[in-house]
């Protein structure tokens, strides 16, 4: 009787036992979580102007989203792709090949124009988990991609009111989609502010640049905080706001020390010296101008 109790209790203890086992995972995200970073670092580089990091990052981040059949990550890779071939169109120029990896992704995917890259986006989204919303999303980087071939064919470097009218309608209709998304939010906003620039809308690019930087503030985009106040530097600077556009270029310096963005402190800099040159500059300011510039340089050349 107490050998029968004896196994009652064990087989009740097994059971409990088991019962309370963690489950099994039935989803892993591994490959997903790690390219994802990479995204971010890349996206990081970008902005910081290290091509051959960016080029490499963006390149794995691709084949460990295509691995997995990630479309949602996929689109996001090829978006930012489109930054990278903006600012780095001719990628043998600029990144030599024994820096480059080799994959048979990289060459689907970052040796493709900006043009093609927006094609691979745009059937992405459509396979994506939500369409509505990554379609709205390739629409942002399909009118950055017509504002910058406007510009490259304008004698002037500027736009039409019509232009202006047009790109700014497309980036409104996709606002809605984009409060959950803090870093495609503040995207939007600065690509507001470059439209609004090209046109000579000062005002209009300074509101957006400066929500821009808030929404990189709160969510803690430090990288792209300090290109949000030299992008609003600029914008009072060309809107005749000297004193605003001195601030705007010391919160992009303290933003891009805080980042170790070197080219982008050495572009603080020099944009500092040319600021300090407008409006009938003192004695003093010429000398300080002279100075920034120069240790612009010098930063500049410590990288290299």
């Amino acid at each position: 009787m107490k050998k029968a109790f004896f196994y009652l209790i064990l087989s009740c203890l097994f059971f409990l036992s088991c019962s309370s086992a963690p489950k099994r995972a039935m989803l892993v995200t591994d490959n997903s979580q790690v390219a994802y970073s990479q995204l971010e670092d890349a996206n990081n580089s970008i902005v910081s102007g290290k091509y051959s990091r960016a080029y490499n990052l963006l390149a794995s981040a691709y084949s460990l989203a295509l691995s997995v059949d990630n479309t949602d990550l996929l689109c996001k890779v090829t978006l930012s792709g489109i930054v990278f071939k903006i600012l780095c169109p001719d990628i043998s120029e600029i990144i030599p090949a024994a820096e480059r990896q080799t994959s048979v992704n990289e060459d689907v995917f970052l040796l493709k124009s900006k043009d093609e890259i927006l094609a691979e986006s745009k059937k992405l989204a459509n396979r994506s988990s939500n369409p509505a919303f990554f379609s709205k999303l390739c629409s942002i980087y399909e009118t950055r991609i017509f504002l910058e071939n406007e510009l490259a064919a304008s004698d002037t470097n500027s736009i039409s009111s019509d232009s202006c009218r047009s790109y700014l309608s497309v980036l409104e209709s996709v606002r809605p989609l984009l409060k959950k998304e803090p870093y495609y939010h503040a995207y939007l906003y600065r690509t507001e502010g470059d439209v609004c620039m090209a046109a000579g809308m000062y005002d209009a690019a300074q509101k957006n640049f400066a929500e821009a930087a808030r929404i990189h503030t709160n969510d803690r985009y430090l990288v792209e905080i300090g290109l949000d106040w030299y992008c609003l530097a600029r914008a009072y600077s060309l809107g005749g706001k000297k004193s605003d556009a001195i601030s705007a270029i010391q919160s992009a310096l303290k933003y891009d020390k805080d980042a170790e963005n070197t080219s982008g402190i050495a572009s603080d800099y020099i944009a500092y010296s040319k600021i300090l040159l407008k409006d009938n500059p003192t004695d003093e300011e010429k000398k300080l101008s002279e100075e920034l510039a120069l240790w612009g340089e010098k930063i500049l050349n410590a990288r290299n």
